[in-house]
This record gives C-alpha cells, sequence and structure tokens, in this order.
C-alpha cells in the first residue's frame, strides 16, 4: 500500500497547488500594459524634378516622339541621333542605344536631384557598349520635366534630353 498512500500525497499537493494559485472572482485580472506607438500619418514628399544639367551636345530641333515604349538612339563620330525626345509622365520605356562607332559608349540619364554620378541615376547595360553593341535601360519617369543625357566616355561631346509631359 505504500504506492497508494504516495500516490494521495502527490495528488493532494496537486490539489493545494492549484487551490493556491486560484483568486477569487473579485480579484482584477492582470493584463499587459498598452504601448502605443507614433505613427507617421504625414504624407509622403512629392519629388521634385531639380535644374538638370544643361545637355552638352546641341539639341535637334525636331522633338521624336516615344513610340511603342522604345527610344532608339544611335552613337556614333561621338555624338548621339536623335538625342532630343518627348514622352508622357508615367509611361515606361526602354531606352536603347546602338553602338555604331569605333569607340565605347554608354548612356547616362541624370536623376530627380539634376546631377550625374548619383544614386538615383539610371544608366545603360552593359556599360560599356562596345562598337556594333547595343545596351538599354528602362525609365519611368515619377515628375515631369526635362530629363539630361550625357556618355560618361564622351561628356563634353554626346548628350541629350528627354522632356516628360
Amino acid at each position: 500500500m505504500p504506492n497508494v498512500r504516495l500516490l494521495i500525497a502527490l495528488l493532494s499537493i496537486c490539489v493545494l497547488t492549484i487551490a493556491a494559485c486560484g483568486g477569487d472572482d473579485d480579484d482584477e485580472i492582470e493584463t499587459s500594459p498598452t504601448i502605443f506607438v507614433p505613427q507617421d500619418t504625414a504624407p509622403a514628399p512629392t519629388a521634385v524634378l531639380q535644374a538638370q544639367p544643361d545637355p552638352v551636345q546641341p539639341l535637334e530641333d525636331q522633338v521624336t516622339a516615344v513610340a511603342g515604349g522604345l527610344i532608339e538612339i544611335g552613337a556614333a563620330s561621338a555624338l548621339y541621333a536623335p538625342n532630343h525626345w518627348s514622352m508622357t509622365l508615367g509611361e515606361t520605356v526602354t531606352i536603347r542605344v546602338r553602338n555604331a562607332d569605333t569607340q565605347e559608349h554608354n548612356l547616362r540619364l541624370a536623376g530627380l536631384d539634376g546631377q550625374y554620378d548619383t544614386d538615383d541615376d539610371a544608366i545603360t547595360s552593359p556599360s560599356p557598349i562596345s562598337p556594333g553593341e547595343s545596351g538599354e535601360l528602362t525609365f519611368v519617369p515619377q515628375v515631369a520635366g526635362n530629363y539630361t543625357f550625357r556618355c560618361d566616355y564622351h561628356p563634353d561631346s554626346m548628350g541629350g534630353q528627354i522632356e516628360v509631359q
């Protein structure tokens, strides 16, 4: 019978432990404190196109409209042709540069900050574009205005502009 006595003793301890842990119904239920996290409900800043660099290459008088989401630009004799484009705000375009020159080229589009060689620039891939090859970049303007582009390898002679309306 020692096993029965041991079992009764263990059950008694369990009952006493449960009874001691219980509270009466008048006790308030403890809850964790509520933590309020402030939310930034201010509207996101509106993107603004900063003044762009002047195109180093004279712009063509004729503005070429984007057709079918594609801008095709030739690079030859260290010049872009055509180099003056127009497109619609929010339109997605692929800019394709075909290198018909004997030198390497690329196309760098200045971003919203209006400066070259910053994180918001768009640049063709591959860069450089070897003679006889093509490179591309995708451009989706979020702000209307005139965006300037240039060749990093010929920054004093190759440039152009895309007018976003």
